[in-house]
């Protein structure tokens, strides 16, 4: 794929192009236009197909998934070690042993594989069109991937295979009663007391721009906070913590795009995408929930 650099200008494959670099929306679209028989038509990809979002080159928005790290692994394998603890204490000594992991006990866990799924309806002649398909699943159906995926993330998955970062136990609660992003400073710092390093955040759009506004983003970013703006937090609310040690993505590489008949339209097809996926909490104490109290 050819990288832009920003603020440059973007082409993109339309109705009669030709790219030797397929993406998978054209991979899709030239096994589509393959077929005349208008059965149901699965395309495999190895890969995780939100990450393919063409934009991400030239505007680059952190979704939950950027937070983390990724661990390829085969397709069921999702064994992890997680730290935990009981003890309720307050903040740290001064050594080592007055420190919360002092205390930390580890099980051996095993992480759920589900799947970020997004299926569209449309017509059938726009499927005929193999360069509107094509940029529609790369710019359209990815971006709603994403979503999805950042609430799976944030919540679970519906199947119970994925708990979610807001869900786990281990999550602290932090309640802000002062300035906004002074409650945000204080909950990075709540995150280091169990031994982590504050790299990331979650936030609603709202709270991202009045931090775009009034420097407060510029100076977590020199913090080394990478901070990722969902509509899936709710305003009010910010998650915090050492997202690349605390948790890791495990990505399988297991995903596929399919057109199915719509059973209700003979003028209907589904566009389907997956994309599978787990998430393995290694230190659920390392995540803070900060919920600012407007009273």
């Amino acid at each position: 794929m050819h990288t832009q650099t920003l603020g440059s200008e973007i082409e993109i494959p339309y109705e009669d192009s030709y790219n030797e670099n397929l993406t998978p929306g054209e991979d899709f679209a030239r096994a589509v236009a393959a077929r005349t028989d208008e059965d149901e038509v699965v395309v495999p990809f190895h890969a995780y197909l939100p990450a393919s979002f063409p934009l991400l080159e030239t505007r680059p928005r952190y979704m939950v998934r950027h937070l983390l790290k990724v661990g390829r692994v085969r397709e069921g394998h999702g064994a992890y070690l997680e730290e935990f603890t009981g003890v309720d204490r307050g903040p740290s000594g001064t050594a080592y042993q007055a420190t919360p992991e002092s205390t930390f006990g580890s099980g051996l866990r095993e992480a759920g594989f589900t799947d970020v799924e997004m299926a569209l309806n449309v017509p059938v002649e726009f499927v005929r069109r193999p360069g509107l398909l094509a940029s529609f699943i790369d710019y359209r159906m990815f971006v709603r991937m994403w979503t999805q995926e950042n609430e799976i993330l944030l919540y679970g998955s519906k199947d119970g295979k994925v708990e979610g970062l807001l869900n786990m136990k281990g999550l602290r609660h932090q309640t802000g009663r002062r300035d906004v992003f002074r409650e945000l400073a204080l909950a990075a710092c709540e995150v280091e007391e169990t031994g982590g390093s504050c790299d990331g955040a979650v936030m609603h759009p709202e709270l991202y721009w009045l931090a775009a506004e009034n420097g407060f983003l510029d100076r977590f970013k020199e913090a080394g906070v990478t901070v990722s703006r969902t509509r899936m937090v709710p305003r009010g609310k910010a998650l915090l913590g050492d997202f690349r040690a605390g948790a890791t993505l495990l990505n399988p590489n297991v995903s596929s795009l399919t057109l199915s008949r719509d059973p209700e339209s003979a003028a209907r097809r589904i566009i389907t995408a997956r994309t599978r996926m787990a998430l393995a909490v290694h230190v659920p104490q390392h995540f803070v929930l900060l919920e600012q109290d407007e009273d």
